[in-house]
Parts: C-alpha cells; sequence; structure tokens
C-alpha cells in the first residue's frame, strides 16, 4: 500500500532482520499508536491557533499573499500589495487560500494548514519508523518530533518552511527505500515518480533550494554507498517527475506572463545566498546554536546519537543518510549570507532519526544515557524553564527595568497598556517542575515514560505561552500600528508606512486593489496630489528631521507604542 509515499514490502519487512509488522497482533497496538498521535497532535497544534496577532513580516506576508489572491481571483500569479511578488513560489498562498475560504481571512485560516501538516508530519514519521525499524522506534521519533520546542512552535505559525520540510522528507524517504531496499534487486517501482512527485512540491512551494538540498544529500549518499554506480534511470524518472510537477504553474506562469517571474526569483535566491537580506546577518554558527538550544529536547539527544562508535549493521544505511542530510543542510545554511531562524528547520528530520536510533539503542540495551545528554537536556530545562518565567515576572514589573531600557521604539513599545493576570509566569514554572520529574524518568531509565510526558509538557508550555503570554507580546511589538490601520479597514483612504517595512497594514487593514496607478507610488502618496485621504505609520527613532519635512502636508494624530501617527486630507 501507500500513504504519504510509505511502501510495504514483505520481502524485506518480514525478514530476520525487519520488524514483522504485519502481523494481525500488532495490529491493534499500531491503531492504537496512531488515534493517539492523531489526536494529540491534532489537539495541540489547533489549540488556540487564532488566538495571538499574525507576525511581521513573514506570518502576515504570507497571509497577505493569500488574501490578495482571493480579493483578485487571481490564483496563478503571487502578488503583494496587488503588485507581483518575485520572493516565493505558490503552493503554500494556495493552500493558505483554501484555508481561508473555509475558516475565513483571519489568523486560524492563516496558521491552519501548518497545523494540519503537522499532524500529517508526526503520523508519516510513526509509520516510516514503524517500517523500518519496528513499532518502538516509530513511537520513538513521532514523540521526539512532536516533544520537541521549534517544530511545535512553527506547526502553530503561518510560515512556509514546515509544509516545504515535509514534502523534503517524503522525497528523501523514496529514495532511501529505493537505494537501500528497492535497488539490488532490480524492483520496478513507483519511487523514483514518487520521489520527483515530492521533490517537485517542494520547489513550488519554496523554491529551488529543494533541488540543492535533496540533489547534494542523494549524491553523497550514493557516492558513500555504491561510489560512481548510480541508479541513472532512477534519477532520470526522478528528474522527469519532478520537471512536470513543477512545469504544472512554472510553466504557465511563464506562458501568461513571460520569463520574468523566474528571472526575479532566481536573482532572489542568488541574493539570499550572497547577500544579508534584509540585514538578517548572523554568524557562521548561528543555525548551531539555534538548533541546540531551540531544539529542546531533540538536540540533547542528537549529539550522542552522532558520536556512537558502533551502531547495529542494520542501522548503519538509515544512520548514513541522516547524517549527511543533516550536515548539508546545515553547512548550506551557515555559508548562506542570509540567517533566519526557521530557514535551518530542515534539520529537525535528521536529527530526530539520528536521535531516535540512538535512544532506541540504550532501550533494548537497557543503558544509561551519556552525561552530555543529560547535560543538555539540564541546560534546556533552565532556557525553556526558568528562563520564560523570569521574563513573565518581569513582563509584569516593567518599572524593574524601564529606566534601563534607551531605545526609544523600545521605550514606546514598553510603554503600551497589556492586561496580564500576574500568573504567566506559571506556565513555564509549571514545565521546569514537569521537567525536573522527567529528569528523573531519563535517569532512571524510564524511556517512554520520559518521551510521553516529555510531549505532554512541550505542548502544554507552547499553548500556555499562545494562550496568555504571545498576545501581550505581540502588543507590545505591533499592537499601536495594528490598531491604527485596523481602525482604517473598508475605509476609501490608502495605508502606508513610512521608512519600514511591513505588510501588516496591508493585512489588518484590508487594502483592496487601487483604481489610481499612482497609490503605488510613496512618493505620491506623501508629496504628491493623492485623490483619497492618506494614513502613516512610522517609527519614532525614524522621524527625523529630513523626514518631517517631507511630511509636511500630514498632520499628526498621536504617538503611541513607538509608533507615530499621521492623515492627510485630500487637496480640496
Amino acid at each position: 500500500m501507500y500513504f504519504c509515499a510509505i511502501k510495504l514490502h514483505k520481502k524485506y519487512f518480514m525478514s530476520d532482520t525487519q520488524p514483522q509488522i504485519m502481523q494481525k497482533g500488532l495490529i491493534p497496538f499500531i491503531l492504537g499508536d496512531l488515534l493517539f498521535f492523531v489526536f494529540i497532535s491534532f489537539t495541540g497544534f489547533l489549540l488556540f491557533l487564532g488566538a495571538v496577532p499574525l507576525f511581521d513580516w513573514d506570518e502576515i506576508n504570507f497571509a497577505e499573499c493569500a488574501r490578495e489572491m482571493i480579493e483578485t481571483q487571481n490564483y496563478l500569479q503571487v502578488q503583494i500589495n496587488f503588485r507581483p511578488f518575485h520572493e516565493k513560489p505558490p503552493l503554500f498562498i494556495w493552500l493558505q487560500c483554501l484555508s481561508m475560504n473555509i475558516f475565513g481571512i483571519n489568523e486560524f485560516g492563516a496558521r491552519f494548514p501548518n497545523a494540519f501538516f503537522g499532524v500529517l508530519t508526526i503520523i508519516s514519521l510513526y509509520l516510516v519508523g514503524l517500517q523500518l525499524k519496528g513499532r518502538l522506534f516509530g513511537r520513538i521519533i513521532a514523540c521526539l518530533y512532536l516533544g520537541t520546542m521549534l517544530p511545535v512552535i512553527y506547526f502553530k505559525s503561518g510560515i512556509i518552511d514546515p509544509v516545504f520540510n515535509f514534502f523534503i522528507f517524503l522525497s528523501l524517504v523514496q529514495i532511501y527505500y529505493f537505494e537501500v531496499f528497492e535497488r539490488s534487486a532490480n524492483l520496478n517501482t513507483l519511487s523514483p515518480w514518487l520521489a520527483g512527485l515530492w521533490l517537485g512540491l517542494a520547489v513550488l512551494t519554496k523554491g529551488p533550494a529543494a533541488l540543492l538540498i535533496v540533489g547534494l544529500t542523494y549524491f553523497i549518499f550514493n557516492l558513500s554507498v555504491y561510489f560512481h554506480r548510480f541508479a541513472w534511470g532512477f534519477i532520470l524518472k526522478l528528474l522527469f517527475a519532478t520537471g512536470i510537477t513543477v512545469s504544472l504553474w512554472y510553466g504557465a506562469e511563464t506562458f501568461a506572463h513571460g520569463t520574468g517571474f523566474i528571472e526575479k526569483f532566481i536573482a532572489y535566491q542568488i541574493e539570499l545566498l550572497t547577500q544579508p537580506v534584509a540585514g538578517h546577518e548572523q554568524p557562521f554558527y548561528y543555525h548551531f546554536v539555534i538548533f541546540i538550544l531551540g531544539c529542546f529536547p531533540l538536540s540533547a539527544f542528537t549529539f550522542s546519537g552522532m558520536f556512537r562508535k558502533h551502531a547495529e549493521k542494520e542501522d548503519r544505511p538509515l544512520r548514513r543518510m541522516m547524517m549527511i542530510w543533516f550536515w548539508v543542510v546545515m553547512i548550506i545554511f551557515s555559508i548562506s549570507k542570509t540567517k533566519i531562524v526557521h530557514y535551518s528547520s530542515l534539520l529537525y528530520f535528521p536529527a530526530v532519526f539520528i536521535s531516535g536510533l540512538y535512544l532506541e539503542h540504550i532501550i533494548r540495551k537497557s543503558s544509561k544515557i551519556k552525561w552530555e545528554t543529560g547535560m543538555l537536556y539540564i541546560i534546556g530545562m533552565i532556557l525553556w524553564g526558568i528562563l520564560p518565567s523570569c521574563i513573565n515576572l518581569v513582563i509584569n514589573h516593567l518599572d524593574w527595568i524601564t529606566p534601563y531600557v534607551k531605545d526609544p521604539v523600545a521605550q514606546g513599545n514598553l510603554a503600551m497598556e497589556v492586561e496580564w493576570t500576574g500568573y504567566e509566569w506559571l506556565i513555564g514554572g509549571v514545565f521546569f517542575t514537569g521537567l525536573v520529574f522527567n529528569l528523573g524518568n531519563l535517569f532512571r531509565r524510564r524511556y517512554i515514560s520520559f518521551l510521553y510526558l516529555q510531549v505532554m509538557l512541550t505542548l502544554f508550555f507552547v499553548n500556555g505561552q499562545y494562550k496568555r503570554v504571545l498576545p501581550g507580546i505581540a502588543r507590545y511589538t505591533q499592537g499601536a500600528a495594528q490598531d491604527f490601520f485596523t481602525a482604517q479597514a473598508g475605509k476609501e483612504v490608502y495605508l502606508v508606512t513610512g521608512r519600514y517595512k511591513s505588510y501588516l497594514h496591508l493585512f489588518y487593514g484590508k487594502v483592496k486593489p487601487h483604481k489610481n496607478i499612482n497609490a503605488y507610488n510613496d512618493d505620491w502618496l506623501i508629496q504628491g496630489d493623492p485623490d483619497k485621504p492618506v494614513f502613516l505609520a512610522t517609527k519614532n527613532i525614524l522621524y527625523t528631521e529630513e523626514f518631517q519635512s517631507r511630511l509636511s502636508l500630514f498632520e499628526k494624530i498621536e504617538e503611541k507604542g513607538g509608533f507615530l501617527f499621521f492623515k492627510r486630507n485630500t487637496r480640496p
């Protein structure tokens, strides 16, 4: 059978070295596992999904692209501010359009695709692990992924990466199945076609980075196993399937609008690799640090798994594949000049397999964890348990820190009125207490109990933050601007931001296509002769004398939350 590109071959999975997952006695347990993972992931990812405003830039950027598709009914071309947007292909935007048509143009509708794909991810991990090494391994990797901070946070977001990563995962799973189980048997399978399909969908989700990552991983793995003997028939079928899938949109876009999108899109991808776009320049080790600290507790087991001296013979191909995948992603995005937290989120899949192999080994051997694993877990406990509680306490007593805040924007942000209960610190406190107990499970070698409790703790913590903390953070950082532009939604006005990049005014201001072509020119809106009132927001730190002179035709309305708000009426 096929499920998310996962295949069962009795010849391989009923052998002495592979788990006999087709035995009738296991079916009730497998169904029980599936029901558990579906229920817990679906509940955890959907809970409070719309409680937090969309954050500028990325979340609002993609949600606004979807809103404009719906507004214009132009589903072929991605656009922002009703102008062609060349930075992303349309697949994720299409998913958001479908979601928004069902749930409405709101935060829940924008984030639902990732929550849905989060459930698919957890189920797929379980089924792949089940087929490769048995029920224990499937439960381990599903729990590890579901109990790790950043993956869960991203499944409750509106960014592209979780869907992109899922398709990459499916493509590489098919490649692995072919190389390890099908190639030597000369089986005529669907593997190359399915691998190409998933790879093509990844390209349609985020772009040609998918080709680079999958291509390098496959090339290096193939060389490490077969040296120079490539399966050219498999490769040609994979590339053909990828090309057909990609051309379904790229071909239609080129036919309808010429090669402009492709040329600008490729130029943008090169710029991301070679230039720190939008100021996102970080040190070379940035993604390494993000993975260690952000992927708690997954990262605590990953490096122990990497540096195992001996691995079981049947584990070596899988471990090799995942090690290659991990370091391909880490090196590519460390070299890239533009570094953003979620760029390295593709590391989570190989890391969960590396960690799962290590955990399964020590469970079967009833061994104790390495000391460095325990130390990394303790560091994660402090970072994710104690630090959020301290931050929440400080937020409830801003007078402790406001005298030391010198940045004008931050001063304005912190001056926003936000309602706090005073008990938000308990979320981190309960979480930390649970982690202390779970540390005992880890050292007592109760590894399965540890995994299931970690899932519950992580989902509790993330959802608690979504419900009680993140809405307040959003109020501090963008609440004033959101209120200002929301108040103008549906009115015959122009909305513009001054000297800072944002998509918030477009989404929350519900901007419609402009009939006057000059409306897309900020200079005309600020100093020209607009035919409708203009509302402008800028940050207080950007309001220099030179910019003040440019806004001579505007009336200042208010200053709030680190922003200045202006209005310009039409000339009589």
